[in-house]
């Protein structure tokens, strides 16, 4: 929990240096700062829509809704400490960023790992973009007057061409939302149980959260006792439940430790599934 929390702190903190460090320094960057905080908050938007859906366990509703206050409060933001900029194209931009950013997460599956990367790569990204604009601006700053008649025209042209991506995002999204899997990025794969001699058994331990199996298939042996602890992380409120047609299983799962036995299993592949996110996972049972 602290590190999903550090993370979002992290880039939100980030986030309000940047901005400081523009208004501080907002008549050297005069002639590009809408390019500048459009480009920051589009980053910014990416990074905290995909910590979001991984931090709420995939909460769909939640994450949207936190997304578009951020976007919009960074848009009124600007529009008050940069006049005349207007902040449309700053809400367009994270917009765009935190669709790219929640589809992301939601295909990816929870560990420490996708925050640390995410965190560290927020950190590089945007120290490269402060490092170039600060270095283009520091060669360049006696061109921006002579910019400043066509700003307008280019706002116009960046505010429709944003739009349009944004558009053609959602409808790409709308016609594939069947497509999109959860947790599907970076989940481990498979495992072979382990034998109990003492008590003629195979064991295995598989860890079950919103994200669904880890790992995602577990191999046994055929004609074998099979004892597979279901090790639950779920949030409290939430119910889910395991089921398998091949199996003939329904069985709600509570966190903690959940404890399946199966007796003389035959040799196949046994799809399993958590509803409702709709995870699935296998057995495999070899000779």
């Amino acid at each position: 929990m602290l590190l999903k929390i550090g993370s979002l702190l992290l880039v939100l903190l980030i986030t309000i240096y940047c901005i400081y460090h523009f208004y501080r320094n907002k008549d050297r960057f005069s002639g590009v700062i809408g390019i500048i905080t459009a480009l920051m908050i589009g980053i910014s938007s990416a990074a905290i829509g995909f910590l979001l859906m991984l931090a709420t366990n995939y909460q769909v509703l939640i994450t949207t809704l936190i997304c578009l206050v951020y976007t919009i409060g960074n848009g009124l933001l600007v529009r008050r400490l940069f006049p005349p900029e207007k902040g449309m194209n700053d809400i367009l931009s994270g917009l765009i960023g935190a669709l790219i950013g929640s589809v992301l997460g939601y295909s990816t599956f929870i560990s420490n790992k996708p925050f640390l990367v995410i965190d560290i790569a927020f950190i590089v990204i945007t120290y490269i973009a402060l490092m170039y604009f600060d270095r283009q601006l520091a060669s360049k700053s006696t061109e921006n007057r002579s910019k400043k008649k066509n700003q307008k025209q280019a706002s116009n042209v960046s505010t429709i061409s944003l739009s349009a991506i944004l558009i053609v995002i959602i409808v790409v999204l709308g016609l594939n939302v069947n497509q999109i899997k959860v947790g599907v990025i970076g989940q481990p794969q498979t495992q072979t149980a382990s034998i109990d001699e003492e008590n003629d058994m195979q064991v295995a331990t598989i860890r079950v959260t919103a994200s669904g199996f880890n790992p995602k298939n577990t191999t046994f042996q055929a004609h074998k006792m099979i004892k597979v602890n279901f090790e639950a992380s779920i949030p409290k409120g939430t119910q889910i439940v395991l089921k398998s047609e091949d199996l003939k299983l329904n069985m709600n799962l509570k966190n903690g430790k959940n404890i399946l036995l199966l007796d003389n299993p035959l040799e196949g592949k046994y799809q399993l599934t958590i509803e409702p996110t709709n995870a699935t996972g296998t057995f495999t049972i070899k000779k």
